[in-house]
């Protein structure tokens, strides 16, 4: 009886060119890897995660889409900027921004800081005008 062996690929072979840290299911695939012990650092596809947590992360990634009716290809809109990086890099954390968000919070900012060096004029209310008349 002929015996037939199955062997993983090798590392530099095309097929998991694209299980990368640039992967967007990267932190998710590398959250599931923490778990396992690995004896061997260059088991991990792409120096992200395992194979196993990389076919966890993408099993559970496009099951979530087909029962959600999500659609398995996205294009990106240029023109999107994400409210909460641009909140959190307002509030000084290093994170890879797109040009429109760096431009945000550079709007942002500028706002913030030519509200604060404003000269207010102050309003004053009816009681406190006539608080002010006695008081002389």
């Amino acid at each position: 009886m002929p015996v037939q062996a199955i062997a993983s690929a090798p590392a530099d072979e095309p097929g998991a060119a694209w299980l990368t840290n640039e992967h967007p299911l990267a932190g998710v695939a590398a959250r599931h890897c923490a778990s396992h012990v690995h004896i061997d650092p260059a088991d991990l596809v792409g120096q992200v995660a395992c194979g196993s947590a990389w076919a966890k992360a993408l099993t559970d990634d496009l099951l979530f889409a087909l029962e959600c009716g999500l659609p398995l290809e996205i294009e990106p809109d240029p023109f999107y900027v994400d409210e909460v990086a641009v909140r959190r890099a307002m509030r000084g954390e290093e994170l890879e921004l797109t040009e429109l968000e760096r431009a945000e919070v550079k709007r942002r900012l500028t706002a913030i800081r030519n509200r604060r060096n404003r000269p207010y004029r102050f309003a004053c209310s009816h009681a406190a005008a006539t608080r002010r008349e006695t008081a002389r």
